[in-house]
């Protein structure tokens, strides 16, 4: 398989993230399994549940997560989030606009390092990720061809 600089380039910003918490082992298994049900579709892509859980420790802390799989870790999703505390209501809707938007904000400065890989472009059937299809990179299509260029 050959590499492109546009793949390379697509997949660099994810790889810190996801290479942190593989590294640091702080994976959990039921992270894992509340972030799918919460992003309620069966392929989510490994690098964006381990990204997910990295951002969520780094905005919530170590503590927290643990307290959110534990309130959150058995029966019906939407009946655990229903009843759970505010704060923990308020963790499900980050994980939940993380896995759909690819967006971090981290000291009132919104990241989109993981939108291409956001489950957006699963819930879409008309369209893909921008600069991952076509075009010469990320946004190509917003460069209109200039008239007698060609």
């Amino acid at each position: 398989m050959k590499l492109s600089r546009r793949i390379f380039l697509g997949i660099l910003p994810l790889i810190p993230g996801a290479a942190k918490a593989r590294a640091l082992g702080d994976r959990d298994q039921g992270f894992s399994d509340i972030a799918r049900q919460i992003g309620g579709v069966t392929d989510v892509s490994p690098y964006l549940i381990e990204a997910a859980e990295y951002e969520f420790v780094l905005a919530y802390g170590p503590e927290a997560k643990g307290i959110f799989v534990a309130a959150l870790g058995s029966g019906p999703l939407p009946d655990r989030v229903a009843e759970a505390a505010p704060a923990l209501q308020a963790q499900a809707a980050f994980v939940a606009t993380f896995l759909y938007s690819g967006e971090v904000v981290r000291d009132g400065v919104t990241s989109a390092k993981y939108y291409p890989w956001c489950l957006s472009w699963k819930a879409v059937t008309f369209a893909s990720a921008p600069g991952l299809c076509g075009g010469p990179g990320f946004g190509h299509w917003e460069n209109a061809p200039i008239p007698g260029a060609m």
